[in-house]
């Protein structure tokens, strides 16, 4: 990680996969921590050129002002201005990081304040997060995933980006369709209900209807609509979106309730759902299990657990090697 790329981050000009990529590498060690404190507080400094004497008090109240002219709820102003006392008393810490627990900022749920005109979530593995958008709609993040919008929905649509999955509970409003924008698709919808899982890493986007109606919008090809109960699969590598009739909403979105479903998955979409849940790592030592699928139910269960059921429902079997798990 460069300057030129971290000063980006700052002035949040990158996008949501090389943002991720910046947040972990300032969190990696202290040194680099220290660098971004130091790019971070210049850049904003700069950004004050009618300050006396770069005072600290006067960015302060600058910033307090701001928010007024903005007319934020007072839970809003609260947060945030705690968000500037401690980045002045923390000398600019990466994006300052508030979560339900106070735990560590790995086992965190991270809230990002990059400007006053988006919020951002961004869950670690093994968290998962309820997100409430100004217009009232419900959405559940998952682990390891982050959730970007403006701070009000002044526009004539109302649009978020998501990298991960989350289950969307959309307030209905004819005038302002809402829209999903991932790396590879948008989903456009009025008020309904829908599960979208697209990780950056994965092969595929799924978007998965339980009530309403959605659009899934590619380039410049006519829209394809959604009833309940379908699934939309768009596979990366072949660009190609297909429809899928869906027998169980539930496999689905359990992840809510802490439940992992699966019906003859195939194990490195299995290891990958409990890499992000249980915050490990898992190897997969075998070509075999490679083209091995799994059927079998998790529900709010350990990963000792997880692994024992494993061994016992398939011909799976597994040892810890240096706090990671590697399946033969």
């Amino acid at each position: 990680m460069n300057k030129k790329q971290i000063i980006k981050y700052i002035k949040g000009d990158l996008d949501s996969i090389d943002k991720r990529k910046a947040i972990e590498w300032i969190r990696k060690n202290p040194e680099n921590q220290k660098l971004y404190s130091i790019l971070k507080a210049k850049y904003i400094a700069s950004t004050f050129k009618d300050a006396p004497n770069n005072s600290n008090d006067f960015f302060f109240e600058r910033f307090k002002n701001n928010i007024r002219k903005r007319k934020f709820s007072k839970k809003i102003y609260l947060v945030a201005s705690i968000v500037v006392a401690f980045a002045f008393l923390w000398n600019f810490q990466p994006d300052t990081i508030f979560n339900d627990t106070l735990s560590s900022p790995k086992e965190s749920i991270t809230k990002t304040l990059n400007d006053l005109s988006k919020v951002s979530f961004i869950t670690e593995r093994g968290d998962k997060k309820e997100v409430y958008l100004p217009d009232g709609s419900k959405i559940v993040l998952n682990a390891d995933s982050e959730l970007s919008y403006p701070r009000e929905f002044n526009d004539s649509i109302r649009e978020v980006t998501l990298v991960g999955e989350a289950f969307f509970d959309i307030k209905r409003d004819v005038t302002k369709p809402f829209i999903v924008n991932t790396n590879s698709i948008k989903i456009r919808v009025l008020g309904t209900s829908f599960n979208v899982k697209s990780y950056s890493k994965d092969k595929r986007i799924e978007t998965t209807l339980v009530s309403g109606k959605v659009e899934l919008i590619k380039d410049e090809e006519t829209p394809i609509i959604l009833a309940p109960s379908q699934k939309a699969v768009f596979h990366k590598k072949d660009n190609k979106l297909e429809i899928e009739e869906v027998k169980s909403l539930d496999q689905v979105v359990s992840w809510r309730e802490g439940k992992l479903i699966f019906n003859k998955t195939p194990l490195q979409e299995v290891v990958s759902d409990l890499e992000r849940k249980y915050n490990t790592k898992i190897i997969i030592n075998s070509k075999t299990l490679l083209n091995y699928e799994y059927t079998g139910t998790f529900d709010n269960l350990s990963i000792n657990d997880v692994l024992k059921l494993l061994t016992i429902s398939s011909p799976i079997k597994f040892k810890i090697v240096d706090d990671k798990i590697i399946l033969e």
